[in-house]
C-alpha cells in the first residue's frame, strides 16, 4: 500500500513528507487509515535531539505515538479488531501476557519499548521504521493487534485522538496514579496540554483547591476555566514560596510536574507536604537528571511515583474517557490548537516548540 507519511529523516531538520510503500499486514498486524493525530511535544524533543533517536540508528523513522482511525486491513490471525472499525492507537501496548500486564501495570508493557519495526520503505527503496511501533504521522499505519483499541463513539476523531497521548497522561495521571481524593489540595507544575488535563482530571475528583503555575498568561487563562483555584506566574516568583503561602505553609497533598524540565520536577515535589503523592511525567531529554534531597526522600514521607501514560489500561479506561468526552466532563475543545494537514506538519512542529498552541493536530 502506497501512502504518504511525516518521515524525520535526520535530527534538528524539517520532517518530510514523502509517499511510502507501506508493507502489508504480518498475521499480528493491524492497519488503521488515520483520521487525526496531535502533535505531542515529545516528538518536538526527538526531532530536537533530546532522545537519541539518531543515535539509535533508526532513522529514517515515522514519528507520532497516537491517533484515532478506521480498520482498514487486518492480519490472518488478529481477532481484536476488524475491518471498518473505529480504533484509537496509543503509544501503550497492552499484551496481556507479560508479567507486568499480568499484575494490572499495563502502562510498563514488555512489549511498550520493542525495537521500532520497519513498517515500509521510501519510493527508493530506503527502509523506513515506524517510532514507538506507532508512527502516526502518516495517512496510514501498520501496528501491532496489542497497541489498537476499539472506540464505539461518534465524537470527532480530534477529540478521541488526544486519549492516546494528553488526556491518559494527565487525567491518568491524577486518577489511576495519584489517586486524588475530594477535598485534597493539588499543585500542577507546568500547564501546556498533559498539565491541563491533569487541572481538568483534579476538578474530576473533586480536589477542594487547585494551584497551577505557568509563565504562560494564556495558559494560566486556560486553567482557571478548566477548573484550577489558583494560578501563579512560574516565570515571575517564587512558586514553591507561593503554593506554601496558599496552603498555610504545609505544602500540597499531591504535587504534579508536567513542565518538562528537571526543575519542574524539583518544585513538584518542594511543593508537597508531609507525607504527600509526587506525580512525575515531565521528559527533558533521555540523559536529564535530578537531585532531591534524600532526608526528605527517606525520612519525610513524600511518594514519588512515575506515570507512563497515566498508568492507563486502555482496555479499561477508553470507554470511562470516551464517556466523559461525550458529557463534556472533560472539554476537549479548549484543548485544541488548529488543525494542519499531514503536508503542513512542519507547522504543527513549529507551534509545539514555541508553545503557541496547546494541541496541534494533524488530520486527513
Amino acid at each position: 500500500m502506497r501512502a504518504h507519511a511525516a518521515v524525520m529523516v535526520a535530527e534538528d531538520a524539517p520532517l518530510e513528507y514523502l509517499e511510502i510503500d507501506f508493507r502489508p499486514p504480518a498475521p499480528t498486524d493491524v492497519v488503521v487509515r488515520v483520521e487525526a493525530t496531535p502533535f505531542c511535544i515529545t516528538d518536538w524533543l526527538g526531532v530536537r535531539g533530546a532522545l537519541g533517536i539518531a543515535a539509535r540508528g533508526i532513522l529514517p523513522t515515522i514519528l507520532g505515538h497516537a491517533a484515532v482511525g478506521e480498520v482498514v486491513d487486518v492480519g490472518a490471525d488478529v481477532t481484536r479488531v476488524r475491518a471498518g472499525d473505529r480504533v484509537i492507537v496509543p503509544a501503550t501496548p497492552e499484551c496481556g501476557r507479560c508479567q507486568w500486564c499480568a499484575h494490572g501495570r499495563m502502562d510498563q508493557c514488555a512489549e511498550l519499548f520493542a525495537p521500532p519495526a520497519v513498517i515500509g520503505s521510501t519510493t527508493d527503496g530506503v527502509p523506513v521504521t515506524a517510532y514507538g511501533n506507532v508512527g502516526s504521522y502518516a495517512e496510514v499505519v501498520v501496528v501491532r493487534e496489542i497497541g489498537v483499541f476499539a472506540v464505539r463513539s461518534d465524537l470527532p476523531a480530534e477529540w478521541l485522538s488526544m486519549i492516546g497521548c494528553g488526556i491518559c497522561s494527565g487525567v491518568g495521571a491524577v486518577l489511576n496514579v495519584a489517586q486524588v481524593r475530594p477535598g485534597s489540595s493539588v499543585a500542577i507544575i507546568g500547564c501546556g496540554q498533559v498539565g491541563l488535563w491533569m487541572v481538568q482530571g483534579a476538578r474530576l475528583a473533586g480536589a477542594d483547591r487547585i494551584i497551577a503555575a505557568d509563565p504562560d498568561e494564556s495558559r494560566r487563562s486556560s486553567a482557571l476555566r478548566l477548573g484550577a483555584t489558583d494560578v501563579i506566574d512560574s516565570g515571575a516568583v517564587d512558586v514553591v514560596g507561593c503554593i506554601k503561602d496558599l496552603t498555610a505553609g504545609i505544602g500540597v497533598d499531591y504535587g504534579f510536574d508536567a513542565g518538562g524540565t528537571s526543575g519542574a520536577v524539583v518544585d513538584a515535589f518542594r511543593a508537597t507536604s508531609l507525607a504527600g503523592v509526587v506525580v512525575l511525567t515531565s521528559l527533558e531529554s533521555t540523559s536529564a537528571t535530578v537531585t532531591l534531597p534524600l532526608f526528605d526522600l527517606a525520612l519525610r514521607g513524600r511518594d514519588v511515583r512515575s506515570a507512563q501514560s497515566g498508568r492507563t489500561s486502555f482496555t479499561r479506561d477508553i470507554p470511562l474517557y470516551t464517556r466523559w468526552l461525550e458529557t463534556g466532563q472533560l472539554d476537549a475543545p479548549a484543548m485544541l490548537g488548529n488543525r494542519y494537514r499531514l503536508g503542513d506538519v512542519n507547522g504543527a512542529l513549529d507551534a509545539a516548540g514555541r508553545r503557541t498552541e496547546l494541541t496541534p493536530m494533524i488530520v486527513n
